[in-house]
């Protein structure tokens, strides 16, 4: 189920998230193009919360004629997952890099993993949506939950730039700044009726540019955001302030407009006044997920290599890797990286690999009430069956976190916990020659190892590891394979 062409709808209400995986900015590869055909998503999977007016979300479908690449880090000791596009422009793509990185590594220094190995561990999750798209303007916004330990809050981040310039915004090149600081300092009073504990005093005579997330409703109005706790107290979540379009209109510079513009209409940013209009594309024939030769584990040295976070922009390298060597894998994929490469999701059924599901988001499911576990969960699995043809039996939690509720919600989605019992570091070594060292010393009969096709280094490391384990006689197969017939809510770290 891919997210729709026209946006998710307004939503004034609270709280949810997104968290968590793997890979530092690299040379970017052959971008995959978006889904042609786009379908409805339901607003809960894609929208933004918060307290009062949110911004519509787009389709990212609607950049697939850009060269976007999306790169992603994560960390497991901290709990840090975080994906962003960039657009093969330097000045916009350090803009968003920049961001993202700043965040991470703020929150590393900021809240460390605790001496106490019992004690919970940091969680920053940060994810994006498009807001805006034209020929001169694109918005975007970094959508972010971080856990430190006792507290939880959410955040976001707004950035604007025109793609055929490579210039990037900042929020006062949108508007005048002190004309839209005092147009909310005159909406405080009327806003504290529904966010009692509002306060824009400690932001000084310029609360705009204490904003962090500046955006547009479908009719023009200029949406404000703040993040949780910072104008009000955290039980209000994130804060926004709304100014109606007739009165924000002479505030607005030209770029501003642009950006109302390309929020209220969006169009293919490379759209041009000559571009007739085009046909849809066809949908893409699903092909359903062939059936592996089966192979006695009793027999045979069996073994699992498995693969999260994906698919990614080098998961087909991957592809590429295993038929190279006769080798089935089990591919724990992210709903938001199918949504982002359903091409290559397809691409993996196609081959004939088990897919599984890593949940939506990559959050600690631990710290989810089971109503969004159950979200979390299902919403993955229909893109999976949506994109792919195939309904995942598998679920791995992302870090490897469960509990009994966790178990509860599989059993009921019909998926079987599966962890690991190799885990090669490849998240943390970013090191191919210790990557394949790990997974050649560690493995044994029966293993479930643990890679991540988001990490160039960790797919270069396939081929040795495939040709390393077959040396030593050791056959390899899918998950469901290797444990036989996983039951639902029933966890397993490795096989016969």
């Amino acid at each position: 189920m891919r997210r729709a062409w026209l946006r998710a709808a307004i939503v004034p209400v609270a709280l949810l998230l997104s968290a968590c995986a793997t890979q530092s900015p690299v040379s970017s590869p052959t971008p995959e193009p978006l889904s042609p055909t786009p379908s409805v998503t339901t607003a809960s999977e894609t929208a933004l919360t918060g307290n009062g007016d949110v911004p519509e979300v787009l389709d990212p479908d609607l950049l697939e004629h850009l060269p976007v690449t999306v790169h992603s880090q994560s960390g497991y000791q901290q709990h840090i997952f975080a994906t962003w596009p960039e657009f093969g422009k330097p000045k916009i793509d350090a803009a968003i890099r920049g961001y993202y990185l700043s965040t991470i590594k703020q929150f590393e220094q900021d809240y460390p993993q605790p001496a106490d190995p019992e004690a919970p561990s940091p969680e920053l999750n940060l994810d994006w949506h498009l807001l805006a798209a034209s020929p001169s303007m694109i918005g975007i916004v970094a959508d972010g939950y971080q856990f430190a330990g006792a507290d939880a809050s959410d955040l976001w981040h707004s950035m604007w730039f025109d793609p055929s310039t490579d210039t990037v915004y900042q929020p006062a090149d949108l508007v005048n700044s002190y004309a839209v600081s005092t147009a909310l300092v005159g909406l405080e009073p009327s806003r504290r009726t529904m966010v009692t504990t509002l306060d824009l005093s400690p932001l000084g005579s310029n609360p705009y540019g204490a904003a962090t997330l500046v955006a547009f409703t479908g009719n023009g109005d200029l949406i404000v955001g703040f993040d949780e706790c910072q104008v009000a107290a955290c039980v209000e979540d994130r804060v926004t302030m709304t100014i109606p379009a007739t009165t924000v209109a002479p505030m607005l510079t030209a770029a501003g407009k642009r950006a109302q513009a390309a929020e209220m209409d969006p169009v293919d940013p490379t759209t041009t006044a000559s571009t007739s209009a085009s046909s849809p594309s066809p949908v893409p024939v699903v092909t359903p997920q062939p059936t592996a030769k089966k192979v006695n584990c009793k027999k045979l040295k069996c073994v699992a290599i498995t693969f999260d976070d994906g698919p990614g922009p080098y998961t087909k390298t991957l592809l590429s890797y295993l038929k190279a060597g006769n080798v089935p894998a089990t591919f724990f994929m992210l709903g938001q990286q199918v949504d982002t490469y359903p091409h290559t999701a397809l691409a993996v059924a196609k081959a004939g690999h088990e897919i599984g599901v890593h949940t939506w988001s990559h959050r600690d499911l631990t710290r989810l009430s089971p109503i969004q576990i159950d979200k979390e969960i299902t919403s993955t699995v229909d893109i999976i069956r949506n994109e792919t043809g195939v309904t995942p039996t598998l679920l791995r939690p992302p870090y490897g976190a469960v509990n009994s509720t966790v178990r509860k919600e599989a059993r009921k989605a019909g998926l079987a916990v599966v962890l690991w019992n190799v885990d090669t570091l490849d998240w943390k070594t970013r090191s191919t020659p210790k990557t394949v060292k790990a997974a050649l010393r560690d493995t044994r009969r029966g293993s479930i190892i643990l890679l991540h096709d988001i990490h160039k280094t960790s797919v270069a490391a396939v081929p040795d590891i495939i040709a390393g384990l077959q040396a030593k006689g050791y056959t390899f197969v899918t998950v469901t394979d290797l444990l036989g017939n996983p039951q639902p809510g029933v966890m397993y770290r490795y096989g016969r």
